[in-house]
């Protein structure tokens, strides 16, 4: 059980907590697209409502109306401008969240698991070190752990082995609001994978093909995305969530 002096003033924290981006220099030739609209995002998510008496987790659940300001603020602050790359992440937001109905993992409830993508434990921990003014209380929740400047993935993989259910639970806790939570997809995407606290990592813009091919909107490119930079199985619904939405971003709403 973690000690009440400490998750007292960090559960506290996360009342106030506001997303904190820096944004990254990225030279690519692209098509930007607009703003994403309300009409296009209530489209991708298949006009989720959040009714009192019908949801199942209705703390979680969010329209279109109230995600979208948080996920266009997303796109900006993370330089996320082309609609192809728009597409593949709110595809992947849509999907793993059930229309933005959930931001935990409640199926099974694998700990520490959450946000709008569904990142799983250890990106969850990365994503809180990677905010400024949050990295302190983050890494006080481990207070056994001694932290060097440098860290690497493989490091806090083997670190989730030994961190308890609620440790984990509780450092997710503080990337749920929403501000945070709609803007993981975008940050692992350009960022994650750091090589030093306070530092950007490469995100999934080093792998090879990434970035060319989900501009260019082609499937191959969507495929390089969900292989090789999600890391899940590309299956046929994931695939017509994609086209869905890169259709309706297309003009198709």
């Amino acid at each position: 059980m973690l000690p009440l002096k400490v998750l007292v003033p960090f559960l506290t924290a996360l009342q106030t907590v506001q997303a904190a981006f820096i944004p990254i220099s990225r030279s690519f030739p692209s098509c930007n697209s607009s703003e994403i609209t309300l009409l296009q995002l209530d489209a991708i998510i298949n006009g989720t409502t959040c009714p009192l008496n019908g949801s199942q987790f209705l703390d979680e659940c969010r329209t279109a109306a109230q995600a979208l300001p948080f996920v266009n603020k997303g796109f900006a602050d993370y330089n996320i401008t082309t609609v192809g790359e728009k597409a593949a992440l709110l595809s992947l937001m849509s999907f793993e969240s059930g229309g933005f109905q959930f931001n935990i993992n409640h199926f099974p409830g694998n700990p520490g698991q959450g946000t709008r993508n569904l990142m799983e434990f250890p990106s969850v921990y990365e994503y809180a070190l990677s905010i400024p003014f949050l990295t302190n209380q983050t890494l006080a929740l481990i207070p056994h752990l001694k932290h060097n400047t440098s860290v690497s993935y493989a490091s806090l993989s083997s670190l989730s082995n030994s961190l308890s259910t609620q440790t984990k639970n509780v450092i997710r806790a503080v990337v749920l609001g929403d501000g945070l939570s709609f803007a993981s997809a975008m940050w692992f995407y350009t960022q994650s994978g750091a090589s030093q606290l306070g530092q950007a990592g490469p995100g999934c813009l080093n792998i090879p093909g990434m970035v060319q091919g989900l501009q260019a909107q082609t499937q191959a490119g969507w495929q390089n995305y969900i292989s090789n930079c999600v890391g899940t199985t590309v299956t046929d619904e994931r695939r017509a969530s994609y086209l869905r939405t890169l259709k309706i971003l297309d003009g198709g709403v």
